[in-house]
């Protein structure tokens, strides 16, 4: 009986023993950190190497893989930079290098997920110059990277940004409080109030102080200003112009007022102006801008005399070079539309002066103020 339960026991141990524990499933890697190539410049300057390595411990405290890569030789910054990024699988590569000027340095900053280079020029002094320069560098890979991020934050998960690659999850992690920062500005990447081809049409009022006028006529403007729509840089510069700045062509009138009166009758003012004008609007972030202008062109006069018997009716004009100044304000509707009320100082030369028989009714030119009143529209 004992020797029965013995084999039993024996043959029942398989079943009874614990079964082995199941092999745990490998866990899943730890996605690599996206890396950023850091390309060796200028390594005997001391202010130069201190500042590539402050930039190397900004990104390795962000997350990042940075890569140390020799420089080769003297040849294009751009193209180094654009073969380091590429050759170590980098989504941006860097570069500091001391500045021709002397007391600066030049930031490179290539950057393939927007496909972008950009370059600013840094002034560097005192013993904070490296970290200044280390925190600068990484404000223009961000500033390179705000637009794929925000185009990015638009379209559904790891959808690709437009002229570039996808932006990694660490990027696009490390970009958050930028993104953020961007959305509550409400100006930040908005374009110029003058950015691009602009068209305005609108009134304006003469009245010179020499007496003509009052009058009111038509107004037309064209005007082709700098930091247009996906202008290029980090301060979002584009064109040719500066942002903020444009240049701006104005044709005024003609323009009808009331006649001037005179002992031996009346004359009918008729004046014209065209001027070739730099205009420059200081963006303040807000709806409202102020705008300042200055130019050169010409002013026309037309006169036609209406006299008592027995003179005759007769009429004149004079032609004359004119300078203008001017000042005033601009209201954004949209980010393609402002309402924009200026006020001009003309001084033309020669002065054109309105007689009758002799009797002096009037001047105009020196000054003549104009008063604009339009819609600028961005097609």
């Amino acid at each position: 009986m004992r020797s029965l339960a013995i084999t039993t026991l024996l043959l029942l141990a398989p079943a009874l023993a614990p079964a082995p524990a199941a092999a745990a499933p490998p866990r899943e890697a730890t996605a690599a950190a996206s890396r950023v190539a850091l390309v060796e410049a200028d390594a005997d300057d001391p202010l130069v190497r201190e500042a590539a390595t402050r930039l190397k411990a900004e990104l390795d405290a962000a997350g990042f893989d940075v890569v140390i890569v020799p420089r080769a030789g003297d040849g294009d910054v751009r193209a180094a930079l654009e073969r380091a990024a590429l050759d170590e699988g980098a989504f941006a590569a860097a570069a500091i290098f001391r500045s021709r000027a002397g007391a600066a340095a030049d930031l490179w900053i290539v950057d393939r997920v927007t496909q972008k280079t950009v370059v600013r020029t840094v002034e560097v002094a005192g013993a904070a110059a490296p970290s200044v320069m280390a925190v600068r560098a990484v404000e223009l890979l961000q500033a390179s990277l705000l637009e794929a991020s925000l185009l990015a934050s638009r379209a559904r998960p790891g959808g690709a940004a437009d002229g570039g690659g996808a932006i990694p999850d660490d990027v696009r992690r490390w970009m958050a409080p930028v993104r953020r920062r961007a959305a509550a500005d409400p100006a930040a990447g908005r374009p110029g109030m003058f950015a691009g081809l602009g068209v305005e049409a609108g009134l304006v009022a003469l009245q010179s102080a020499g007496g003509v006028g009052p009058a009111l006529g038509p107004a037309l403007r064209l005007s082709y200003g700098g930091g247009a729509d996906g202008g290029g840089g980090a301060d979002g510069g584009g064109g040719v112009l500066p942002a903020g700045f444009a240049a701006r062509l104005t044709f005024a009138g003609p323009t009808l007022g009331p006649a001037l009166e005179g002992a031996l009758g009346t004359v009918s003012v008729r004046q014209e102006m065209a001027f070739l004008e730099a205009v420059w609007a200081l963006e303040t972030g807000g709806a409202v801008s102020p705008v300042l202008s200055a130019g050169l062109g010409g002013f026309h006069l037309f006169i036609s005399g209406d006299p008592l018997p027995p003179l005759r009716s007769a009429t004149g004009e004079v032609w004359s070079v004119a300078a203008t100044l001017g000042a005033g304000a601009g209201l954004r509707l949209t980010d393609r539309a402002a309402l924009l009320l200026d006020v001009h100082a003309v001084v033309a030369e020669p002065r054109a002066v309105v007689t009758l028989g002799g009797e002096r009714l009037g001047a105009a030119g020196r000054p003549t103020f104009a008063g604009f009143l339009g819609l600028l529209v961005r097609p």
